[in-house]
């Protein structure tokens, strides 16, 4: 009975690490990491509006945030046509150089290759919510004016 006992609670312990182990792996999916490689080609995305985050990995404002981007990208996750992405400036300088990042952190928005947005608000999750949502509605109008 006992090591029946054993190979059941060895069988749930397994099925909740693979259980965490996907909600982490899909956690992390909701916001994106952006490199030389994919930032100009993500950001042209047709209809979509990424909001991005710039920062380093020795900045202690960066630091600071914590969980603030990526808890922002689980709020988001299922918005039509928002994507949260982010850069790190260490590895992808050019890109950095490119959009013209001089301080950390730094949240900008684009709209199909375009920044249209610089962040300076309060950061928390509400703030940047309503912030690239409003973003993402004057893009939309604008393309309506535009069409």
């Amino acid at each position: 009975m006992d090591l029946a006992l054993g190979r059941r609670a060895r069988l749930l312990l397994a099925v909740a690490l693979v259980v965490l182990a996907a909600q982490a792996a899909r956690s992390a999916a909701e916001v994106i990491t952006l490199s030389e490689d994919t930032f100009s080609d993500k950001i042209k995305e047709k209809d979509t509006v990424w909001f991005v985050r710039f920062c380093v990995p020795w900045c202690k404002h960066c630091k600071n945030l914590g969980t603030l981007w990526e808890d922002l990208g689980k709020v988001m996750e299922g918005a039509d046509e928002i994507e949260i992405g982010q850069v790190d400036c260490a590895v992808s300088k050019p890109v950095c150089s490119k959009v013209d990042i001089h301080s950390y952190p730094t949240f900008k928005v684009f709209y199909e290759g375009e920044e249209v947005a610089k962040y300076k608000g309060p950061r928390n999750v509400e703030s940047l919510k309503n912030f690239v949502l409003d973003e993402a509605e004057k893009a939309g109008e604008a393309k309506l004016q535009d069409d």
